[in-house]
């Protein structure tokens, strides 16, 4: 694993990279809260046959772009970002893009704006809300209030974001809420880039900032199947068995002829990433292949038959 910044208009974004140097094979973006470094355990292997590049999104670990949360205008602000780092990655062949949660969203985002740099996408559990849903978050207009109304969002503006180290801040993770169902290292490694030290030395502090998650979670605007139905790549989609919030995603795969290959992972919950490495891995591996294939016949997209 090697660290590495992009330089982007307004500022640094933060990534890692596995595999050898050059254009990535595959970008990978994390969900709200999260950071690039959360999925090592997932990637890394992918490094000994492709190049992976993971990103910290603005406003989230080791980035240094402007994160105002008041001045968040919508998700549509990460999925701008990605013109830029398109730019920054330099040229190169179609890459795979895949995301988990929020990171789903943008990367759909992405698809429909810059389908000439995505052979396909992979999307694990991607943010797919319903107009009704949007129409319920948006009916009080100003943030705090939609904050306030969103159990997510109000939660994570209560975070507590000090701890006196990094193993206290796991030690009160562990098995707890949204981490109960982690495997492996996942928690480590979200801890290592979730958190830096305080200035003065004293313990450690949220590099998302709770103000920040909680404006991201409650401006959330996009509708979930318009958005699939405008991708005009291939799309492989992993739908957590409980919990999920891809709700719109039969939906949208019923409103175009774009192959789109959806799989509810049974067991698991919206943290499929975390909790079945080892087949979200398969899916990455096999999307990466058929890029590779595609590249050998002079077709864009998955071949046929693949998954």
């Amino acid at each position: 694993m090697r660290r590495f910044t992009l330089s982007l208009p307004d500022g640094a974004m933060a990534g890692i990279r596995f595999g050898a140097d050059g254009p990535p094979d595959l970008v990978f973006l994390h969900a709200t809260g999260f950071n690039a470094l959360t999925y090592r355990e997932l990637l890394e292997p992918l490094g000994e046959r492709f190049r992976v590049v993971a990103l910290d999104q603005r406003g989230h670990g080791l980035s240094r772009l402007p994160a105002v949360p008041r001045e968040l205008p919508g998700w549509e602000l990460y999925g701008r970002d990605m013109r830029a780092v398109f730019d920054a990655l330099g040229d190169g062949p179609p890459l795979v893009l895949a995301g988990h949660s929020m990171g789903g969203a943008v990367s759909m985002m992405a698809a429909e704006r810059h389908a000439d740099r995505i052979a396909s996408l992979v999307l694990l559990d991607p943010v797919m809300p319903t107009a009704e849903w949007i129409a319920k978050l948006y009916a009080p207009q100003d943030l705090d209030a939609r904050i306030k109304g969103l159990p997510i969002a109000h939660g994570a503006s209560r975070r507590r974001a000090w701890f006196a180290s990094k193993r206290e801040a796991i030690d009160a993770y562990r098995g707890r809420g949204a981490f109960a169902t982690w495997v492996g290292r996942f928690l480590e490694d979200y801890v290592e880039d979730g958190f830096a030290p305080m200035s003065d030395g004293d313990g450690v502090t949220l590099t998302c900032a709770a103000a920040w998650e909680a404006a991201t979670f409650a401006s959330s605007r996009h509708n979930g199947a318009d958005l699939l139905a405008r991708v005009p790549v291939p799309v492989t989609i992993l739908v957590g068995e409980m919990g999920s919030v891809s709700r719109a995603v039969d939906d949208a795969a019923s409103r175009t002829t774009a192959r789109r290959a959806i799989e509810t992972v049974p067991g698991t919950t919206h943290f499929v990433p975390m909790e079945r490495p080892d087949l979200v891995r398969q899916r990455l591996v096999a999307a990466l292949e058929a890029r590779i294939g595609a590249a050998m016949v002079g077709a864009p997209g998955l071949e046929p038959g693949t998954r």
